[in-house]
């Protein structure tokens, strides 16, 4: 369905999102609307569809660049807000009044970028919408009571919460998006969510100890302190041959973005596959990285058996290396870093040739 007839397809009841996030609690949760201002062009919240259970869905039509700011009464304090179509910052996103019994929220509407939607543009009827999500045991499908004043926003409908475990010590969202497309991510992570990894990690972890993962590789290292937590606050392109990226069918493409803590010494490049004669970036980063450090690349070319040292780089900034080249043909690569005597060594990463 297209957003340009976004409009129609509410009337005839289309659930307008693709939303996998599963709390299993018995105990219930509820929320009504108190209020919503300014007031938005039309109150779709019984045209999504049915949440999935013990998550409350609100949704909207709305001005793109418009701020709003949404009251609900609620039986308890929800662990987690999100924002789909309505874009928060780490001063303008959502409170709980224990007193009042109120979730207070603020966003700025942006519109929605549909899975199924191939031109990936936003179309002429915006639609924003906000889910408030209850505590769950961990283990257990949904957000564990760490994450309590949590809050994810984005402009892709295709998502789900990918919660910690301590056999999964990493969190974040998968998100599937039409291919070629390009989404925002801001992901707001409380101490409390910290101090969970350092209890699953048998270690305590600093926010510079963690970076962000896109699929199994280490992406970015763009994680912010803020007050109370961390931010995370960047873009996803929808495009198969990005790294950690699959198809999820024809036309849509699915990334899996999560924090956990920084490799030794990470490796990942811009593309997987290309033509022959483009380029294509490898980068990482050492953990907790100087500048001015000598790191290198080693390569394995299609039909080789072993590993030969490539190229030497020196890394700049927080440890940051790079190197832009067009291979001539498919090889894995792989980056190794040497201190006080060790020898740390990256996963290895596969680019194909065309």
């Amino acid at each position: 369905m297209k957003h340009a007839n976004l409009a129609s397809g509410i009337a005839s009841g289309v659930l307008l999102l693709a939303v996998w996030l599963l709390p299993s609690s018995t105990l219930a949760f509820s929320a009504e609307l108190d209020s919503i201002s300014p007031e938005p062009t039309q109150d779709i919240s019984d045209m999504i569809g049915d949440a999935p259970e013990n998550i409350t869905l609100f949704g909207w039509l709305t001005e793109v660049d418009t701020e709003y700011t949404a009251v609900f009464s609620v039986d308890e304090e929800p662990a987690l807000v999100i924002t789909i179509g309505g874009d928060m910052t780490a001063d303008e996103n959502w409170e709980y009044d224990a007193d009042a019994g109120t979730v207070t929220v603020t966003f700025t509407a942006t519109g929605i970028i549909a899975a199924n939607d191939e031109t990936g543009e936003l179309g002429e009827d915006p639609v924003s919408v906000i889910a408030l999500v209850p505590a769950v045991e961990i283990g257990e499908d949904g957000p564990p009571e760490e994450m309590t004043g949590s809050w994810f926003a984005t402009n892709i409908d295709d998502w789900e919460l990918i919660p910690p475990s301590e056999e999964n010590i990493a969190f974040g969202y998968q998100l599937t998006g039409p291919q070629g497309s390009t989404g925002y991510f801001r992901m707001f992570m409380p101490e409390s969510m910290r101090e969970l990894l350092s209890q699953f990690a048998g270690e305590e972890l600093s926010w510079d100890d963690l970076a962000v993962f896109s699929g199994d590789e280490q992406s970015s290292i763009s994680i912010t302190e803020v007050d109370g937590g961390a931010l995370v606050n960047i873009n996803v392109t929808f495009t198969s041959t990005s790294a950690g990226a699959s198809i999820a069918s024809a036309g849509t493409v699915t990334k899996r973005i999560t924090v956990s803590e920084q490799e030794h010494v990470s490796i990942s490049a811009t593309k997987s596959s290309l033509k022959k004669g483009k380029k294509v970036r490898i980068f990482g980063w050492l953990k907790n990285g100087k500048k001015n450090q000598t790191v290198t690349i080693w390569r394995k070319r299609k039909g080789e058996s072993e590993f030969t040292k490539w190229k030497t780089l020196t890394t700049e900034d927080d440890g940051y290396y790079a190197l832009r080249f067009a291979p001539k043909k498919t090889a894995t690569y792989k980056v190794q870093y040497t201190k006080n005597g060790k020898t740390k060594k990256s996963d290895t990463k596969k680019i194909s040739v065309e």
